[in-house]
């Protein structure tokens, strides 16, 4: 199938273009697409190595990736989607990126084992291209609504913590870091359908100017080569069954969302030093002991 590409033209230092109103009110947010950085080619064998001796159930439906929006608009918005986010991308200068560090999140219920880059530089450099995009796209708001962004791409998800940090341990002495140059390594994705794979509808190149290209659109969007072209048996019954373990929409048992914060909040949380943070964190584990010992209380009366 040929595949057609649509350059756009864009001036490196221009202002991201508004997008419509109209847009934003019929273009709702899919967990189908988003804006991430993939590495390159020659960085995912020790990245997909790793994958498959952590039993990723994700290693069909994603690349290696590093989530910068998401989730995000539907294709059908994509072309006003790169003439906004192609003026940010064009005005960052390139930066290299290496995961050199493992660690985990989750709680009881969930845990994902993911890399990172341990230097302050770099992590702040992915930071600082994050939030220049959703600025651009300002809906795109979830990691700033639900916890803040951090830069990871994940490696396996578990079904807690617990299992996550096992497995850490049993990788980090064979874990070899991975280096690679961000210039061309931002896309938009997109996968079809909800056993579809991810893949690459725009390229958004940092730095701008005739080195690095000008933004792609690709009709269809294009499949990373190294993906696999069918989805192995054992994947597709491990994300069967975690779809079957997920409570189903709209049920009590599914966290609800917070609700959103006011630009007044947001602000106040950014100017947080960290001795404001330690103490809020001081007030809830302080707020959880006393919930605790009034649980433990409860339960050894009479």
């Amino acid at each position: 199938m040929q595949v057609a590409l649509l350059c756009l033209a864009v001036p490196p230092h221009q202002s991201a273009p508004a997008l419509s109103a109209g847009l934003i009110t019929h273009a709702p947010k899919l967990h189908s697409s988003t804006v991430a950085v993939v590495p390159p080619d020659d960085v995912w064998e020790s990245i997909q190595q790793a994958r498959l001796s952590l039993r990723d159930k994700g290693m069909y439906r994603w690349p290696p990736h590093i989530n910068l929006l998401y989730p995000f608009l539907p294709p059908s918005a994509f072309h006003e989607c790169v003439a906004a986010l192609a003026p940010v991308t064009s005005g960052i200068s390139p930066f290299r990126v290496t995961l050199d560090a493992l660690d985990t999140f989750g709680g009881r219920a969930r845990g994902v084992l993911f890399c990172h880059p341990s230097s302050k530089a770099q992590h702040d450099a992915l930071c600082d291209l994050q939030s220049a995009l959703q600025a651009a796209v300002p809906v795109c708001d979830d990691y700033q609504r639900f916890g803040g962004f951090t830069p990871h791409l994940t490696l396996a998800h578990f079904s807690s913590r617990e299992e996550a940090e096992q497995a850490k341990a049993a990788l980090v002495g064979s874990w070899v870091p991975v280096s690679f140059d961000c210039s061309a390594s931002v896309h938009l994705m997109h996968r079809e359908g909800a056993d579809g794979q991810f893949a690459r509808a725009a390229t958004l190149p940092l730095g701008g100017g005739a080195s690095a290209g000008l933004p792609q659109l690709m009709e269809p969007a294009q499949r990373f080569p190294l993906m696999p072209a069918e989805e192995a048996e054992w994947i597709r019954d491990a994300r069967l069954d975690a779809r079957r373990r997920s409570p189903p929409r709209g049920s009590r048992s599914r966290r609800r969302r917070r609700p959103r914060r006011s630009a007044e909040e947001r602000a106040s949380i950014a100017a947080r030093t960290p001795e404001d943070i330690e103490k809020i964190r001081a007030a809830r584990r302080e707020s959880r002991l006393l919930a605790e010992a009034a649980a433990k209380h409860k339960e050894i009366r009479p």
